[in-house]
């Protein structure tokens, strides 16, 4: 059994750095949280990153600093441990008035956005759209870009359109998993006590990270023409979706915690999410740590500019704080009772020598 919790920090105390009984089994996510801002100071420069990629979404910008002339959105967003988390990816900005009687929103099945696990849900807001006239479209596919947003309705979606859609998704894929892989390899690094080596990072993983985002965005491109002839299967795909967005959720940490090959990691996550209960724990803990989140910022976005900032300023941390929780996270569980960092067994910890007959230690 651990000994009990002591009053050293997360780095030195053998209770705080195992996913072993008691305390530190059934509170993963706040012990992990806990960590990552108690090692904030050398993290804090990697806030930088979503708060980039949230400012590069320049229709989305634009969008929020318009919101007061907009009305009100709502999200609420859940979120299960993913690699990059924006301020997009928690609150979603007033859409811009309708042309026409149908005003445009987002659907559930949107195409992915830098960061998103596979079959996670896009955010989800309160508002309510005029009812279309007859035979107006219904649904629409978002395509999201770094510089707009795209809605193309689905009774509009041919095979022109999909290879448009497919050609801007893999040009994302490969960006995302560039950015990813020094994102979330450097915050691997740092919880380590190594040096950053942001290139080394990206040359070690970002082909993993690219060849996921492909399997994502594939996954997309095929259920599209599926839904556009049968949209009331969505209904019945939700809960297929909520299941592999948990069971496949820890594959891109585990492409760097454990340097797990790529089809590796697949089977290691299958493991990890159906047979541990930490794990579980972690993903629920994380995804109502998102919907909190999501409420307020998307409060603060539809208030216009002074509102966006505030959540801009707030979300990169976060955002950070996530992540790095989950990284720390990963690295415990994959060490399993040992101690938490690598680097040998911590001052708690004694070994009883093995002898041979004569009383001799043995190797």
């Amino acid at each position: 059994m651990a000994p009990a919790s002591g009053t050293g920090s997360g780095d030195d105390d053998p209770a705080a750095t195992t996913d072993g009984s008691g305390d530190g089994r059934s509170r993963p996510f706040q012990r992990h949280t806990s960590r990552v801002i108690d090692r904030f100071g050398d993290l804090w420069a990697f806030a930088l990153v979503p708060l980039f990629v949230a400012l590069i979404e320049f229709e989305k910008v634009q969008r929020a600093l318009d919101s007061p002339t907009r009305g009100f959105a709502i999200n609420f967003e859940f979120l299960v441990p993913t690699p990059l988390v924006t301020l997009w990816r928690l609150a979603d900005p007033p859409a811009p008035p309708a042309a026409t009687t149908q005003a445009p929103r987002r659907e559930p099945y949107d195409s992915p956005a830098f960061g998103d696990a596979p079959g996670e849900p896009a955010p989800t807001d309160g508002r309510t759209a005029p009812a279309g006239s007859a035979g107006s479209s219904e649904t629409d596919v978002t395509v999201e870009t770094p510089v707009e947003t795209v809605e193309v309705p689905l009774e509009a979606i041919g095979l022109e359109t999909m290879t448009w859609i497919g050609l801007a998704l893999a040009a994302y894929a490969v960006i995302s998993g560039l950015l990813m892989a020094g994102y979330v390899g450097g915050i691997d690094r740092r919880l380590r006590g190594e040096p950053i080596a942001i290139a080394s990072c990206v040359v070690t993983y970002a082909p993993r990270f690219v060849l996921y985002n492909l399997v994502v965005f594939g996954a997309f491109l095929l259920v599209v023409p599926v839904f556009a002839l049968a949209p009331g299967l969505f209904l019945l795909a939700i809960p297929v979706i909520v299941i592999v967005g948990y069971v496949f959720y820890p594959v891109p940490f585990l492409f760097v915690v454990d340097d797990a090959p790529f089809l590796e990691a697949f089977r290691q996550a299958v493991r990890l999410t159906t047979a541990d209960g930490p794990v579980l724990s972690f993903a629920l803990w994380h995804i109502a740590a998102g919907v909190v989140a999501s409420v307020a910022l998307s409060i603060s976005v539809s208030a216009g500019g002074a509102g966006f900032l505030l959540a801009l300023l707030v979300s990169a941390p976060f955002g950070l704080l996530l992540t790095a929780a989950t990284v720390s996270f990963f690295q415990t569980h994959l060490e399993g009772d040992g101690p938490e960092m690598a680097g040998g067994p911590s001052s708690g910890d004694t070994e009883t020598p093995v002898t041979d007959g004569y009383g001799r230690a043995t190797d």
